[in-house]
């Protein structure tokens, strides 16, 4: 039987969606290069900025589930290009003084493009899994990491260049406009991969135009949640993006106070950490397939190792006393973000992959839109408790997040107990349905 491949037309509207990615993801972290700039003009404190930046990435994650629901019952094509819209018009409008005179208004523009982010989530991964098979869904999640990786570097790296010349919000209109331009191009060109297109069991029969016809139902949430494979994946990214949310939001700021590093310096220190996320996405995502290939549990231990290891040079970064006028220090500073990134980000497509081949065709948007909540649980959380953690400093703040590493790495050991046959039963499932499908019995 041959499979499945991504014809032309298919790799062009993967090539537009990892375009949008960068550009819709530029909107996430660019707040954090500019909160000097925004305490200043609103006259209000850490706790506040905290607030705002918490409120953007819980109250999207958590109306993210109503995306991943319709994920799995409409049109994705025309629901990810309504989600764009939804996440980038208020981003534009924040660039826009009379849009945000005060901080009430700019909360607002801010938790409208968190909702568009929340949005994205569950949409593109459930879209990867039926333009890629169960050996390559790894590389194609970190290759969608990446580009998301790549769009909260820039949105930072964009204010922190612009800022001085142009002020605070002319880079949120900069960074919005070039995700409507992919959108209209997405919205033009792209097409729906059939769902279950990809499974083993079921794309001969979707060649020879059968169609899968199974779709969420609210009692399926009760299946969703006995994967146990699951329950520990959600339960690792909570702690697992305490770091990110907390060291992702103050990093720039915590390099200007904390250890006196000029802006554009800070925030090269932070496109390095970026950097070194993104070889390592792509690094281990490779490393994953290859081992999950040889046997599924084996992903899950290469992710939980690598994370422990991550520890130790993310706490020589923050802790070493460098002198920030030397070129050296801050050559060490670099090379240990590099390598922090580097490991730490183990997870990124992985975690995506094992997720896509335990759960049905049919539960992907919905499962995605779950893990998006508790994957951003400690991220959404984390700028709000690193703003109140600051009374006892930036040093404190900073070293709080890296024990949730380890615990993270832990809890990726009890997802490889059970990915073996958690994977099993699925495709115990797809095997049913695939004998439905030939009889012409499908519910």
């Amino acid at each position: 039987m041959a499979k499945v491949s991504m014809d032309r037309r298919d790799k062009i509207t993967l090539a537009l969606m990892v375009m949008m990615s960068v550009f819709f993801f530029a909107d996430q972290r660019i707040m954090s290069a500019v909160l000097k700039e925004i305490s200043l003009e609103y006259g209000v404190g850490n706790a506040v900025l905290g607030n705002i930046g918490s409120a953007f990435t819980l109250i999207g994650a958590v109306i993210g589930i109503i995306f991943g629901y319709f994920t799995d019952k409409v049109s994705r094509k025309n629901l990810l290009v309504l989600t764009v819209l939804v996440g980038e018009i208020p981003c534009f409008l924040t660039g826009f003084k009379i849009f945000t005179p005060t901080i009430e208004a700019f909360t607002v523009l801010r938790i409208l493009t968190g909702i568009g982010i929340g949005g994205i989530f569950p949409i593109t991964f459930s879209l990867v899994a039926d333009y890629f098979h169960e050996e390559h869904r790894a590389s194609a999640s970190a290759w969608i990491g990446v580009a998301w990786a790549i769009g909260m570097i820039a949105g930072p790296m964009t204010a922190g260049f612009l800022t001085g010349t142009y002020g605070w919000r002319f880079p949120f209109a900069v960074v919005a406009v070039p995700g409507f331009v992919t959108a209209i191009f997405f919205a033009i060109y792209a097409r729906d991969p059939q769902r279950g297109r990809t499974e083993a069991a079921l794309e001969d029969l979707i060649q020879k135009g059968v169609v899968y016809k199974q779709k969420i139902k609210i009692s399926d949430f009760r299946y969703i949640f006995s994967n146990k494979t699951n329950i520990w994946l959600f339960l690792q990214g909570i702690p697992g993006t305490v770091p990110w949310g907390i060291l992702g939001y103050w990093m720039i700021d915590f390099w200007e106070r904390a250890r006196g590093v000029e802006k554009e310096t800070a925030s090269i220190i932070f496109l390095v950490l970026g950097a070194g996320a993104t070889v390592g996405a792509l690094l281990f995502a490779y490393i994953g397939e290859h081992l999950y290939n040889k046997k599924p549990k084996y992903l899950p231990i290469l992710c939980g190792t690598f994370v422990i290891l991550g520890v130790a040079p993310s706490f020589a970064l923050l802790n070493l006393p460098l002198d920030p006028t030397s070129k050296s220090s801050i050559a060490v500073y670099c090379t240990l973000a590099f390598f922090t990134g580097l490991l730490v980000s183990v997870a990124s497509g992985n975690v995506k992959a094992i997720i896509m081949n335990v759960n049905r065709p049919e539960h992907r948007g919905s499962v995605f839109a779950v893990f998006n909540i508790t994957d951003n649980i400690g991220q959404g959380f984390g700028p709000a408790i690193g703003g109140y953690l600051l009374a006892y400093g930036y040093v404190f703040m900073m070293n709080f997040a890296l024990p949730f590493w380890l615990l993270c790495g832990l809890l990726f050991f009890f997802v490889a107990k059970h990915i073996t046959k958690d994977r099993d039963e699925l495709l115990l499932y797809l095997d049913e349905k695939a004998h439905e499908m030939k009889q012409g019995k499908q519910e």
